[in-house]
Protein backbone atom coordinates (compact mmCIF):
# COMPACT_ATOMS: atom_id res chain seq x y z
CA UNK A 1 0.00 0.00 0.00
CA UNK A 2 1.25 3.07 -1.37
CA UNK A 3 1.39 6.31 0.94
CA UNK A 4 0.91 8.60 -1.98
CA UNK A 5 -2.02 6.17 -2.70
CA UNK A 6 -4.09 6.61 0.84
CA UNK A 7 -3.02 10.23 0.96
CA UNK A 8 -4.84 11.62 -1.94
CA UNK A 9 -8.40 10.12 -0.95
CA UNK A 10 -7.63 11.42 2.38
CA UNK A 11 -7.21 14.49 1.63
CA UNK A 12 -10.17 14.27 -0.26
CA UNK A 13 -12.70 13.25 2.24
CA UNK A 14 -10.50 15.58 4.69
CA UNK A 15 -12.84 18.55 6.30
CA UNK A 16 -12.76 21.72 4.75
CA UNK A 17 -10.60 23.79 7.05
CA UNK A 18 -7.82 20.71 6.58
CA UNK A 19 -8.31 20.54 2.97
CA UNK A 20 -7.85 24.79 2.57
CA UNK A 21 -4.77 25.26 4.87
CA UNK A 22 -2.76 22.48 2.91
CA UNK A 23 -4.49 23.17 -0.73
CA UNK A 24 -1.61 25.55 -1.97
CA UNK A 25 0.80 23.36 -0.47
CA UNK A 26 -0.58 20.08 -2.32
CA UNK A 27 -1.03 22.16 -5.74
CA UNK A 28 2.47 22.62 -5.98
CA UNK A 29 3.23 18.65 -5.96
CA UNK A 30 3.50 17.69 -10.01
CA UNK A 31 0.06 15.66 -11.26
CA UNK A 32 2.29 12.08 -12.07
CA UNK A 33 3.19 12.25 -8.52
CA UNK A 34 -0.42 13.74 -7.27
CA UNK A 35 -1.87 10.38 -8.58
CA UNK A 36 0.92 8.09 -7.59
CA UNK A 37 2.50 4.86 -9.29
CA UNK A 38 -0.50 2.48 -8.64
CA UNK A 39 -2.97 4.78 -10.01
CA UNK A 40 -0.60 5.11 -13.55
CA UNK A 41 -0.16 1.40 -13.54
CA UNK A 42 -3.69 0.84 -13.18
CA UNK A 43 -4.33 2.87 -16.21
CA UNK A 44 -2.09 0.98 -18.19
CA UNK A 45 -3.74 -2.21 -17.33
CA UNK A 46 -7.16 -0.93 -18.21
CA UNK A 47 -6.22 0.56 -21.55
CA UNK A 48 -4.10 -2.78 -22.17
CA UNK A 49 -7.91 -4.97 -21.38
CA UNK A 50 -9.77 -2.36 -23.56
CA UNK A 51 -7.59 -3.08 -26.75
CA UNK A 52 -6.63 -7.05 -25.80
CA UNK A 53 -9.71 -9.10 -25.00
CA UNK A 54 -7.08 -12.46 -24.18
CA UNK A 55 -5.72 -10.07 -21.58
CA UNK A 56 -9.41 -8.70 -20.51
CA UNK A 57 -10.15 -12.24 -19.93
CA UNK A 58 -7.20 -13.67 -18.33
CA UNK A 59 -6.93 -10.86 -15.73
CA UNK A 60 -10.37 -10.96 -14.55
CA UNK A 61 -10.45 -15.10 -14.14
CA UNK A 62 -7.02 -14.06 -11.93
CA UNK A 63 -8.88 -11.53 -9.91
CA UNK A 64 -12.10 -13.38 -9.24
CA UNK A 65 -9.37 -16.74 -7.85
CA UNK A 66 -7.79 -14.14 -6.17
CA UNK A 67 -10.68 -12.63 -4.09
CA UNK A 68 -12.64 -15.96 -3.84
CA UNK A 69 -9.10 -17.32 -1.75
CA UNK A 70 -8.63 -13.81 -0.05
CA UNK A 71 -12.58 -14.22 1.43
CA UNK A 72 -12.29 -18.34 2.14
CA UNK A 73 -9.09 -17.92 4.07
CA UNK A 74 -9.56 -14.96 6.17
CA UNK A 75 -13.25 -14.24 6.09
CA UNK A 76 -15.54 -16.64 8.43
CA UNK A 77 -18.55 -15.53 6.86
CA UNK A 78 -17.62 -16.24 3.51
CA UNK A 79 -15.65 -19.69 4.45
CA UNK A 80 -18.49 -21.41 5.49
CA UNK A 81 -20.87 -19.57 2.39
CA UNK A 82 -18.33 -20.64 0.16
CA UNK A 83 -17.81 -24.32 1.46
CA UNK A 84 -21.41 -25.17 1.67
CA UNK A 85 -21.69 -24.12 -1.74
CA UNK A 86 -18.68 -25.52 -3.43
CA UNK A 87 -17.44 -28.24 -1.09
CA UNK A 88 -14.80 -27.90 1.25
CA UNK A 89 -12.71 -29.57 -1.15
CA UNK A 90 -13.16 -27.74 -4.07
CA UNK A 91 -9.50 -25.95 -5.63
CA UNK A 92 -10.42 -22.42 -5.31
CA UNK A 93 -7.35 -21.59 -7.67
CA UNK A 94 -9.12 -22.99 -10.59
CA UNK A 95 -12.67 -21.03 -10.23
CA UNK A 96 -14.25 -20.12 -12.77
CA UNK A 97 -17.28 -17.25 -13.33
CA UNK A 98 -19.87 -19.81 -13.87
CA UNK A 99 -18.87 -21.42 -10.08
CA UNK A 100 -20.35 -18.57 -8.83
CA UNK A 101 -24.11 -19.59 -9.73
CA UNK A 102 -23.63 -22.46 -6.83
CA UNK A 103 -23.15 -19.27 -4.43
CA UNK A 104 -26.18 -17.36 -2.98
CA UNK A 105 -27.04 -13.94 -3.92
CA UNK A 106 -26.37 -11.65 -0.71
CA UNK A 107 -28.44 -8.98 -0.09
CA UNK A 108 -27.69 -6.01 2.56
CA UNK A 109 -29.17 -7.78 5.51
CA UNK A 110 -27.07 -10.92 4.87
CA UNK A 111 -23.87 -8.81 4.92
CA UNK A 112 -25.32 -6.42 7.96
CA UNK A 113 -25.74 -9.67 9.77
CA UNK A 114 -22.82 -11.17 9.34
CA UNK A 115 -21.05 -7.93 10.79
CA UNK A 116 -17.16 -7.98 11.07
CA UNK A 117 -16.97 -12.03 10.18
CA UNK A 118 -17.60 -10.84 6.57
CA UNK A 119 -14.43 -9.02 6.68
CA UNK A 120 -11.04 -10.21 5.52
CA UNK A 121 -9.04 -7.41 7.51
CA UNK A 122 -9.72 -5.92 11.02
CA UNK A 123 -12.21 -2.95 10.63
CA UNK A 124 -9.56 -0.54 12.27
CA UNK A 125 -7.21 -1.07 8.62
CA UNK A 126 -10.48 -0.17 6.81
CA UNK A 127 -12.57 2.83 5.86
CA UNK A 128 -15.93 3.11 6.48
CA UNK A 129 -18.33 3.83 3.75
CA UNK A 130 -22.51 3.98 4.16
CA UNK A 131 -25.00 4.35 1.17
CA UNK A 132 -27.80 6.69 1.94
CA UNK A 133 -31.05 5.37 2.70
CA UNK A 134 -33.99 6.75 0.78
CA UNK A 135 -38.10 5.35 0.12
CA UNK A 136 -38.05 3.83 3.48
CA UNK A 137 -34.52 2.11 3.25
CA UNK A 138 -32.33 1.99 6.06
CA UNK A 139 -28.93 3.38 4.83
CA UNK A 140 -26.31 0.36 4.95
CA UNK A 141 -22.99 0.24 6.32
CA UNK A 142 -19.69 -1.53 4.81
CA UNK A 143 -16.14 -0.69 4.50
CA UNK A 144 -13.74 -0.65 1.77
CA UNK A 145 -9.73 -0.10 1.40
CA UNK A 146 -8.15 2.56 2.20
CA UNK A 147 -5.85 2.53 -0.67
CA UNK A 148 -8.94 2.15 -3.38
CA UNK A 149 -9.12 5.42 -4.38
CA UNK A 150 -5.99 5.46 -6.68
CA UNK A 151 -7.45 2.06 -8.26
CA UNK A 152 -10.72 3.69 -8.44
CA UNK A 153 -10.03 6.50 -10.25
CA UNK A 154 -8.01 4.81 -12.55
CA UNK A 155 -11.21 3.57 -14.44
CA UNK A 156 -13.19 7.04 -14.35
CA UNK A 157 -10.21 9.12 -15.89
CA UNK A 158 -9.99 5.95 -18.15
CA UNK A 159 -13.68 6.94 -19.15
CA UNK A 160 -13.34 10.51 -19.00
CA UNK A 161 -10.39 10.57 -21.26
CA UNK A 162 -13.22 9.50 -24.23
CA UNK A 163 -13.86 13.37 -23.86
CA UNK A 164 -9.71 14.67 -23.86
CA UNK A 165 -10.15 15.03 -20.34
CA UNK A 166 -6.83 14.16 -18.10
CA UNK A 167 -5.57 14.77 -14.57
CA UNK A 168 -3.89 17.84 -15.50
CA UNK A 169 -7.16 19.86 -16.41
CA UNK A 170 -9.46 21.66 -14.70
CA UNK A 171 -13.59 21.04 -14.09
CA UNK A 172 -16.31 22.75 -12.51
CA UNK A 173 -18.24 20.91 -10.37
CA UNK A 174 -21.50 21.37 -9.33
CA UNK A 175 -22.03 18.09 -6.60
CA UNK A 176 -23.68 19.13 -2.99
CA UNK A 177 -20.64 20.62 -1.43
CA UNK A 178 -20.73 22.04 1.61
CA UNK A 179 -18.81 25.19 0.97
CA UNK A 180 -20.56 27.06 3.27
CA UNK A 181 -22.76 26.25 6.02
CA UNK A 182 -24.00 29.76 6.76
CA UNK A 183 -24.16 30.50 3.02
CA UNK A 184 -21.77 33.56 2.83
CA UNK A 185 -20.27 32.11 -0.23
CA UNK A 186 -21.73 29.79 -3.23
CA UNK A 187 -18.08 29.14 -5.20
CA UNK A 188 -14.64 28.27 -4.05
CA UNK A 189 -11.79 27.23 -6.26
CA UNK A 190 -10.01 24.32 -5.24
CA UNK A 191 -5.89 24.48 -6.76
CA UNK A 192 -5.08 21.09 -5.31
CA UNK A 193 -7.24 19.10 -7.17
CA UNK A 194 -8.16 22.23 -10.01
CA UNK A 195 -11.86 22.59 -9.17
CA UNK A 196 -13.82 25.17 -9.63
CA UNK A 197 -16.48 24.51 -7.11
CA UNK A 198 -20.02 25.78 -7.67
CA UNK A 199 -22.98 25.78 -5.49
CA UNK A 200 -26.23 23.84 -6.30
CA UNK A 201 -28.32 25.15 -3.52
CA UNK A 202 -30.51 27.44 -4.52
CA UNK A 203 -28.30 27.74 -8.14
CA UNK A 204 -30.72 30.67 -9.39
CA UNK A 205 -30.73 32.34 -12.71
CA UNK A 206 -28.35 35.01 -11.26
CA UNK A 207 -25.89 32.32 -9.33
CA UNK A 208 -25.53 30.94 -12.84
CA UNK A 209 -25.04 34.03 -14.68
CA UNK A 210 -22.21 34.63 -11.97
CA UNK A 211 -20.74 31.16 -12.22
CA UNK A 212 -20.70 31.66 -16.08
CA UNK A 213 -18.24 34.63 -15.45
CA UNK A 214 -15.64 32.57 -12.70
CA UNK A 215 -16.34 29.51 -15.75
CA UNK A 216 -14.80 32.15 -18.22
CA UNK A 217 -12.29 33.87 -15.84
CA UNK A 218 -10.99 30.26 -15.25
CA UNK A 219 -11.19 29.16 -18.74
CA UNK A 220 -12.59 25.77 -17.55
CA UNK A 221 -13.60 23.54 -20.26
CA UNK A 222 -15.28 19.94 -18.88
CA UNK A 223 -18.29 19.91 -16.35
CA UNK A 224 -18.61 17.35 -13.35
CA UNK A 225 -21.18 17.00 -11.38
CA UNK A 226 -24.99 15.39 -10.86
CA UNK A 227 -27.35 15.61 -13.96
CA UNK A 228 -30.37 16.82 -12.01
CA UNK A 229 -28.03 20.08 -11.39
CA UNK A 230 -26.18 20.20 -14.73
CA UNK A 231 -29.68 20.07 -16.39
CA UNK A 232 -30.70 22.88 -14.16
CA UNK A 233 -27.59 25.04 -15.34
CA UNK A 234 -28.14 23.91 -18.27
CA UNK A 235 -31.72 24.95 -18.29
CA UNK A 236 -30.69 28.73 -16.63
CA UNK A 237 -28.12 29.02 -19.42
CA UNK A 238 -30.58 29.24 -21.86
CA UNK A 239 -33.02 31.69 -19.91
CA UNK A 240 -30.23 33.62 -20.37
CA UNK A 241 -29.20 33.21 -23.25
CA UNK A 242 -25.29 32.63 -22.53
CA UNK A 243 -23.02 30.34 -22.55
CA UNK A 244 -19.04 29.94 -21.62
CA UNK A 245 -16.58 31.94 -23.89
CA UNK A 246 -14.78 28.76 -24.53
CA UNK A 247 -16.94 25.98 -25.77
CA UNK A 248 -17.37 23.18 -23.18
CA UNK A 249 -15.26 20.14 -24.68
CA UNK A 250 -16.93 17.13 -21.62
CA UNK A 251 -19.68 16.24 -19.30
CA UNK A 252 -18.63 14.39 -16.73
CA UNK A 253 -21.76 12.89 -14.89
CA UNK A 254 -21.72 11.00 -11.46
CA UNK A 255 -24.04 9.53 -9.05
CA UNK A 256 -27.43 10.11 -11.01
CA UNK A 257 -28.88 8.28 -13.60
CA UNK A 258 -28.39 10.51 -16.81
CA UNK A 259 -32.57 10.98 -17.98
CA UNK A 260 -33.17 11.88 -21.64
CA UNK A 261 -34.70 15.20 -20.86
CA UNK A 262 -32.10 15.87 -19.12
CA UNK A 263 -29.45 15.05 -22.56
CA UNK A 264 -31.72 17.05 -24.22
CA UNK A 265 -31.54 20.20 -21.92
CA UNK A 266 -28.03 19.90 -21.64
CA UNK A 267 -27.58 19.96 -25.64
CA UNK A 268 -30.08 22.52 -25.87
CA UNK A 269 -27.81 25.10 -23.90
CA UNK A 270 -23.89 23.93 -24.91
CA UNK A 271 -24.88 22.22 -28.05
CA UNK A 272 -23.86 18.37 -28.78
CA UNK A 273 -20.62 17.65 -25.83
CA UNK A 274 -19.42 14.93 -25.39
CA UNK A 275 -21.22 13.15 -22.46
CA UNK A 276 -18.68 10.45 -20.48
CA UNK A 277 -21.33 8.65 -18.55
CA UNK A 278 -21.01 5.48 -16.35
CA UNK A 279 -22.52 3.59 -13.81
CA UNK A 280 -20.99 2.54 -10.30
CA UNK A 281 -21.69 2.03 -6.75
CA UNK A 282 -20.55 3.12 -3.49
CA UNK A 283 -19.67 -0.05 -2.34
CA UNK A 284 -17.04 -0.47 -5.22
CA UNK A 285 -18.63 -3.81 -6.52
CA UNK A 286 -19.23 -2.92 -10.10
CA UNK A 287 -18.10 -0.40 -12.95
CA UNK A 288 -19.92 0.36 -16.59
CA UNK A 289 -19.60 2.81 -18.94
CA UNK A 290 -21.83 3.67 -21.58
CA UNK A 291 -20.93 3.04 -25.26
CA UNK A 292 -20.18 6.38 -27.35
CA UNK A 293 -22.93 6.93 -29.60
CA UNK A 294 -25.30 4.38 -27.71
CA UNK A 295 -27.16 6.34 -24.58
CA UNK A 296 -28.37 3.94 -22.23
CA UNK A 297 -26.20 0.98 -23.57
CA UNK A 298 -23.39 -0.03 -20.59
CA UNK A 299 -20.28 -2.43 -20.80
CA UNK A 300 -18.85 -3.37 -17.60
CA UNK A 301 -15.41 -3.10 -16.67
CA UNK A 302 -13.79 -6.80 -16.46
CA UNK A 303 -11.02 -5.47 -13.96
CA UNK A 304 -12.94 -3.88 -11.76
CA UNK A 305 -15.54 -6.67 -11.26
CA UNK A 306 -17.91 -9.40 -12.08
CA UNK A 307 -21.32 -8.48 -13.56
CA UNK A 308 -24.29 -11.15 -13.46
CA UNK A 309 -27.76 -10.63 -14.31
CA UNK A 310 -30.13 -12.78 -12.80
CA UNK A 311 -34.19 -13.54 -12.46
CA UNK A 312 -36.67 -12.94 -9.86
CA UNK A 313 -35.51 -16.32 -8.48
CA UNK A 314 -32.01 -16.24 -8.88
CA UNK A 315 -31.16 -18.00 -11.99
CA UNK A 316 -28.83 -16.41 -14.75
CA UNK A 317 -30.31 -14.84 -17.31
CA UNK A 318 -28.63 -15.63 -20.90
CA UNK A 319 -31.77 -14.80 -23.46
CA UNK A 320 -30.69 -11.16 -24.58
CA UNK A 321 -33.69 -8.98 -24.23
CA UNK A 322 -34.76 -9.47 -21.12
CA UNK A 323 -34.39 -7.79 -18.00
CA UNK A 324 -32.93 -8.50 -14.74
CA UNK A 325 -31.30 -7.83 -11.51
CA UNK A 326 -27.87 -6.90 -11.57
CA UNK A 327 -25.33 -8.98 -8.90
CA UNK A 328 -21.72 -7.76 -8.77
CA UNK A 329 -18.82 -9.63 -7.28
CA UNK A 330 -16.15 -6.42 -6.91
CA UNK A 331 -12.35 -6.56 -7.39
CA UNK A 332 -11.24 -3.36 -6.20
CA UNK A 333 -11.83 -3.16 -2.33
CA UNK A 334 -11.15 -6.34 -0.97
CA UNK A 335 -11.31 -5.62 2.84
CA UNK A 336 -15.64 -6.49 2.62
CA UNK A 337 -15.74 -8.81 0.12
CA UNK A 338 -18.69 -8.14 -2.35
CA UNK A 339 -19.54 -11.27 -3.84
CA UNK A 340 -22.69 -12.12 -5.80
CA UNK A 341 -24.10 -8.74 -4.04
CA UNK A 342 -27.27 -7.76 -5.04
CA UNK A 343 -27.36 -4.46 -6.13
CA UNK A 344 -31.04 -3.71 -6.74
CA UNK A 345 -30.68 -2.56 -9.84
CA UNK A 346 -32.37 -3.60 -12.86
CA UNK A 347 -31.18 -3.78 -16.23
CA UNK A 348 -31.71 -5.46 -19.56
CA UNK A 349 -29.56 -8.12 -21.10
CA UNK A 350 -27.66 -6.51 -24.62
CA UNK A 351 -24.29 -9.32 -24.31
CA UNK A 352 -22.99 -11.59 -22.43
CA UNK A 353 -19.68 -11.84 -20.99
CA UNK A 354 -17.57 -14.19 -22.88
CA UNK A 355 -13.71 -15.07 -22.75
CA UNK A 356 -13.49 -13.69 -26.90
CA UNK A 357 -15.07 -10.12 -25.57
CA UNK A 358 -13.15 -10.39 -22.66
CA UNK A 359 -15.97 -10.43 -20.39
CA UNK A 360 -17.11 -7.47 -21.19
CA UNK A 361 -20.95 -7.69 -20.29
CA UNK A 362 -23.43 -5.43 -22.11
CA UNK A 363 -26.76 -4.18 -20.54
CA UNK A 364 -29.45 -1.59 -21.39
CA UNK A 365 -32.12 0.66 -19.58
CA UNK A 366 -30.70 0.36 -16.34
CA UNK A 367 -32.55 1.30 -13.47
CA UNK A 368 -30.60 2.18 -10.27
CA UNK A 369 -31.84 1.90 -6.98
CA UNK A 370 -33.67 4.70 -5.04
CA UNK A 371 -34.00 5.85 -8.60
CA UNK A 372 -37.07 4.97 -9.77
CA UNK A 373 -37.99 5.81 -13.68
CA UNK A 374 -41.44 5.45 -13.21
CA UNK A 375 -44.47 6.02 -11.74
CA UNK A 376 -47.66 3.90 -11.17
CA UNK A 377 -50.55 3.91 -12.82
CA UNK A 378 -54.69 3.59 -11.03
CA UNK A 379 -54.24 -0.28 -12.29
CA UNK A 380 -51.29 -0.98 -10.61
CA UNK A 381 -49.29 -0.74 -13.89
CA UNK A 382 -45.30 0.78 -13.78
CA UNK A 383 -45.18 4.04 -16.13
CA UNK A 384 -41.86 4.55 -17.62
CA UNK A 385 -41.21 7.88 -17.66
CA UNK A 386 -37.81 8.11 -19.85
CA UNK A 387 -38.82 10.38 -22.86
CA UNK A 388 -42.37 11.34 -20.94
CA UNK A 389 -41.34 14.65 -21.08
CA UNK A 390 -41.34 16.75 -24.58
CA UNK A 391 -38.39 17.64 -26.31
CA UNK A 392 -39.56 21.23 -27.07
CA UNK A 393 -37.90 23.13 -23.84
CA UNK A 394 -40.84 25.53 -24.07
CA UNK A 395 -43.04 22.94 -23.07
CA UNK A 396 -41.83 24.05 -18.72
CA UNK A 397 -42.24 27.92 -19.60
CA UNK A 398 -42.72 29.49 -16.44
CA UNK A 399 -41.38 26.41 -14.29
CA UNK A 400 -37.86 26.94 -12.67
CA UNK A 401 -37.36 23.38 -11.68
CA UNK A 402 -39.35 20.35 -11.10
CA UNK A 403 -39.92 17.21 -9.42
CA UNK A 404 -42.54 14.26 -9.35
CA UNK A 405 -44.32 13.11 -6.04
CA UNK A 406 -46.17 9.88 -5.80
CA UNK A 407 -47.30 9.02 -2.95
CA UNK A 408 -50.77 6.82 -4.08
CA UNK A 409 -51.08 4.67 -6.84
CA UNK A 410 -52.46 7.09 -10.12
CA UNK A 411 -51.97 10.05 -8.53
CA UNK A 412 -48.61 12.33 -9.21
CA UNK A 413 -48.06 15.92 -7.43
CA UNK A 414 -45.89 18.07 -9.61
CA UNK A 415 -44.04 20.14 -7.51
CA UNK A 416 -42.46 23.07 -9.04
CA UNK A 417 -40.61 25.99 -8.38
CA UNK A 418 -42.22 29.16 -10.54
CA UNK A 419 -39.96 31.37 -13.05
CA UNK A 420 -40.06 35.26 -12.08
CA UNK A 421 -42.66 35.32 -14.64
CA UNK A 422 -44.14 32.08 -14.41
CA UNK A 423 -48.12 31.48 -12.85
CA UNK A 424 -50.07 28.83 -11.72
CA UNK A 425 -51.61 28.27 -15.46
CA UNK A 426 -47.86 27.24 -16.67
CA UNK A 427 -47.77 24.54 -14.01
CA UNK A 428 -51.64 23.21 -15.02
CA UNK A 429 -50.55 23.16 -18.62
CA UNK A 430 -48.15 20.49 -17.69
CA UNK A 431 -50.30 18.58 -15.34
CA UNK A 432 -53.02 18.41 -18.43
CA UNK A 433 -50.54 17.36 -21.05
CA UNK A 434 -48.91 14.78 -18.63
CA UNK A 435 -52.08 13.50 -17.93
CA UNK A 436 -53.28 12.86 -21.52
CA UNK A 437 -50.02 11.03 -22.53
CA UNK A 438 -50.65 8.90 -19.47
CA UNK A 439 -54.01 8.25 -21.28
CA UNK A 440 -55.92 9.01 -17.79
CA UNK A 441 -54.13 6.41 -15.95
CA UNK A 442 -52.22 9.24 -13.52
CA UNK A 443 -54.20 12.41 -12.33
CA UNK A 444 -51.56 15.13 -11.61
CA UNK A 445 -51.51 18.34 -9.09
CA UNK A 446 -49.01 21.56 -9.29
CA UNK A 447 -47.69 22.62 -5.96
CA UNK A 448 -45.21 25.42 -6.11
CA UNK A 449 -42.59 25.32 -3.60
CA UNK A 450 -39.38 27.33 -2.62
CA UNK A 451 -36.98 24.19 -2.44
CA UNK A 452 -37.30 20.51 -3.67
CA UNK A 453 -36.01 17.30 -1.92
CA UNK A 454 -32.92 16.46 -2.15
CA UNK A 455 -31.03 13.94 -1.05
CA UNK A 456 -27.65 13.82 1.08
CA UNK A 457 -25.12 15.70 -0.63
CA UNK A 458 -27.89 18.04 -2.67
CA UNK A 459 -28.45 15.42 -5.24
CA UNK A 460 -32.17 16.55 -6.24
CA UNK A 461 -34.00 13.20 -7.80
CA UNK A 462 -36.32 13.51 -10.63
CA UNK A 463 -38.99 11.60 -8.74
CA UNK A 464 -39.61 11.39 -5.54
CA UNK A 465 -41.49 7.93 -5.04
CA UNK A 466 -42.39 7.35 -1.90
CA UNK A 467 -44.16 3.76 -3.20
CA UNK A 468 -43.19 0.59 -2.46
CA UNK A 469 -41.88 -0.22 -6.24
CA UNK A 470 -41.81 -4.22 -5.53
CA UNK A 471 -45.15 -4.19 -5.44
CA UNK A 472 -45.92 -3.19 -8.42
Amino acid sequence: MSLMDVARGAYVRSPTFVRRSIAPLVSLVPTRLKFGRTYRTWRERIAESARDPAYAHTAHLAALRVLIQKAHAASPFYRDLIDSALGAGFELATIMPADLAHLPVLRKADLVAAGEAALTVPSAQLDRGDTSGSNGERPFSFYLDKDRSAREMAFVYHNWSRTGFSESQAKIVLRGFGLDPRGQYITEWEPALRELRLSVFPMTRQDVSHYLDLIDQRQVRYLYGYPSAIELMSRHMCALGRVPKLPLKGILPISEPLYAHQRRAIEAALGPVPIANFYGLSEKALFACELDGAPEVYEFEPLYGLAELVDEDGHPITEVGVEGRLIGTGFLSTGMPFIRYDTEDRARLIRLPTAENGQRMQVEKLIPRRKPDFLISSEGNRVVTIDFTPENPRFFRGIEEYQFFQDEPGHCVIRYIPSPDGTIEDARRVASDLENRTRGKISFTVEPVKKLAGGRAGKRAYIDQRLDISRY
